[in-house]
């Protein structure tokens, strides 16, 4: 099959939406099928207009970006690929450049498939801006993705049911189908003591994955710092990944916990693994429901045995279920937070009944990426 992928954003950019576009396209490919992605210039300035990287021909459109992210205009739309493409698989109905360029190819004859993530999240989201204008603009591309797609997708069940009750969309028409991990993370060998001898951590580690968002809820975590210092002195935050740290650390030194925590900014693979490895638990604080479909870092956390303290925020109460793979926290309340990990702290082997419960809900990506080339075949 010939196989397109489109999102506004892809590899060397780093984000959750774009590792898991990289790797459903290079496990696809690995099957044998000729696997494309079109993506923007935008995030990746310094890349090659075309390139072919792990047997995935990546092209990289000019486009406009106003301002957010998913308000990406793409410049040109590679209609020669769209035409000859057996399917063309956007990633998130709520990304102006994927809905741009999925409905172009449903005029040229394509199939589309559309995987539909944070419907109608804008509600709670922080910015006034967005809340008032926001919902108008999900529930716009919600319309105009069901209305291009032959194959439905969902990877968080808030979505499914969302668009089964207030879009009335027939459950049958929509496939489940979450992202994958990797199968060696499964089964490879420790990385802890490596880890702490590089950073020179002895303290039992709270650790947080992801962007230095707002969003993201780091503040929250921060406040929830003194609480948890209070009863367990030894200690540390580990904050893992790309953004401006300046702002936290200053949120750190006001609260007087700046030697409790550790910024280590963006780190490759093996270090956030042996990171995961040296840890009680992983925490999610995000703030909104927008900002959380399918978490990646739960999955990673997961696949090392490790449980997951995470606000109760868009999809993440569809997958960590509370006391049983984690722990679920009201959004925005650092003492609940507090609370949670301190109880993890304090029970080691509920930590690790939890985490080893949470590595059974995994697929591999080659796994997810046969179920998904399966489903395009079906239309």
């Amino acid at each position: 099959m010939r196989i397109v992928h489109t999102y506004h954003s892809y590899y060397p950019a780093v984000g959750g939406l774009e590792k898991v576009v990289q790797k459903l396209a290079e496990e696809q490919a690995k099957l044998g099928h000729e696997v494309h992605v079109i993506t923007s210039q935008a995030s990746a300035k310094d890349s090659p207009v075309e390139e072919e990287l792990n047997n995935v021909y990546v092209h990289r459109v000019k486009a406009w970006r106003l301002h957010y992210p998913d308000l990406t205009i793409p410049r040109g739309l590679n209609e020669g690929l769209l035409r000859g493409a057996d399917v063309v698989h956007a990633h998130s109905q709520n990304s102006l450049f994927n809905m741009i360029i999925a409905k172009r190819a449903k005029s040229l004859g394509a199939k589309v498939a559309v995987h539909f993530m944070a419907v109608n999240a804008f509600g709670d989201h922080p910015s006034i801006l967005v809340r008032a204008l926001g919902p108008m603009y999900g529930e716009l591309m919600v319309k105009e993705a069901l209305k291009v797609a032959d194959l439905k997708l969902v990877k968080s069940y808030r979505d499914m049911m969302i668009l089964r009750d207030e879009f009335e969309v027939e459950a049958g028409n929509l496939h489940y189908v979450p992202d994958g991990v990797d199968e060696e993370l499964l089964t490879m060998p420790s990385l802890e003591s490596e880890f702490r001898r590089r950073y020179n951590v002895d303290d039992d580690i709270v650790l947080f994955i992801g962007r230095l968002h707002p969003l993201k809820g780091l503040e929250v975590l921060l406040k929830a710092v003194p609480y948890v210092v209070k009863e367990k002195p030894r200690v540390r935050f580990v904050f893992i990944g790309p953004g401006d740290t300046k702002r936290y650390i200053e949120v750190a030194n006001k609260l007087g916990v700046a030697d409790r925590v550790l910024f280590l900014g963006f780190v490759d693979e093996h270090t956030k693994i042996g990171a995961i490895d040296s840890s009680v638990c992983l925490v999610l604080p995000s703030i909104c429901n927008y900002v959380e479909v399918y978490p990646m870092v739960i999955s990673e956390a997961w696949t090392r045995g490790k449980p997951v303290v995470a606000s109760n925020v868009g999809g993440i109460p569809y997958r960590v279920k509370h006391m049983v793979n984690g722990i679920l926290v009201p959004p925005r309340d650092p003492k609940a937070l507090a609370e949670a990990i301190i109880k993890l702290l304090e029970d080691k082997m509920l930590a690790t009944k939890m985490g080893l419960e949470g590595k059974k809900e995994l697929e591999t990506w080659s796994k997810i990426a046969s179920t998904l080339v399966n489903l395009y075949k079906g239309v």
